[in-house]
């Protein structure tokens, strides 16, 4: 996903069973092969997509055709909220645009704290922004919501956040999942737990994983540390190009079939 600052805004199955689908469905994706015999990309056959303001055309006012989009990919995930201030501005627009498609979806928060006890307020802050949209985390076609946490901008350069502490991302998937009913999914990088979490990936153990790993040919993402699953979701480039949206896109695959994908979003396969 494409780091950035941002510029400051002012400001129907039951819970319980969906929590108990997605987690009977990761259980049963396939193990993770070694790094010799990985697939690439193209061998997965579900594939999807994820968006924010940057998706939007040079000036980020050109709309994406989210029907076209959904012609050629199976899920979306979108960028709702950074820190605990920011929205994106076109966060609400394409999650209600997408949401009138085939696509399952979910809403994304990038964590990026300010202070070493922030992580209840980026929450509630995620939370807010995206029950305004119409997220709820247990609807049919929604999938969990997702924590994006990786290095950020600071000075023009990318850096582990200085003040991230292990125990505030903790707080901060409890207060989301507590709202949502849903082990949010979390996106990284095996690299980040390692330069930036000092290999305490435990935190995200019995979470689904989302790994960035880009031109890596048929080297899937590497483990994260402690986490104990293997990837879900794989965003395995930034610059792809699809059908409906302006520009370069961050692409993806799903490891599983689209029936256990649309299990996972509370929806049975039409």
């Amino acid at each position: 996903m494409r780091i950035t600052s941002p510029v400051r805004v002012r400001r129907p199955v039951t819970a319980g069973a969906a929590l108990g689908a997605a987690l009977t469905v990761l259980t049963a994706l396939p193990a993770l092969a070694p790094q010799a015999q990985a697939a690439p990309p193209s061998s997965y056959r579900v594939t999807g997509v994820d968006t924010s303001h940057h998706n939007h055309g040079p000036q980020e006012k050109t709309p994406i055709d989210w029907p076209r989009v959904a012609r050629g990919h199976a899920f979306a995930f979108f960028k709702a909220t950074q820190g605990t201030r920011y929205a994106d501005p076109w966060f609400a627009r394409d999650f209600a645009a997408a949401s009138r498609t085939a696509l399952v979806r979910a809403p994304y928060h990038f964590f990026d704290p300010r202070s070493a006890g922030d992580g209840v307020a980026q929450a509630r802050h995620f939370i807010a922004t995206a029950r305004k949209a119409g997220y709820q985390g247990g609807r049919a076609g929604e999938l969990p919501p997702v924590l994006d946490i990786e290095k950020v901008r600071r000075g023009g350069r990318e850096m582990c956040p200085p003040g991230l502490r292990v125990q505030q991302v903790a707080a901060f998937l409890k207060e989301v999942r507590s709202a949502f009913k849903a082990a949010p999914i979390v996106y990284t990088r095996a690299s980040f737990v390692r330069e930036c979490m000092n290999g305490k990936g435990n935190v995200f153990a019995g979470h689904p994983l989302w790994l960035a790993r880009y031109g890596s040919g048929a080297k899937e993402p590497q483990p994260v540390p402690g986490a104990g699953r293997s990837w879900t979701f794989w965003q395995y480039t930034d610059k792809g190009r699809t059908p409906g949206i302006p520009g370069a896109a961050d692409l993806n695959v799903f490891r599983g079939s689209l029936k256990e994908l649309r299990a996972m979003a509370n929806q049975r396969l039409r």
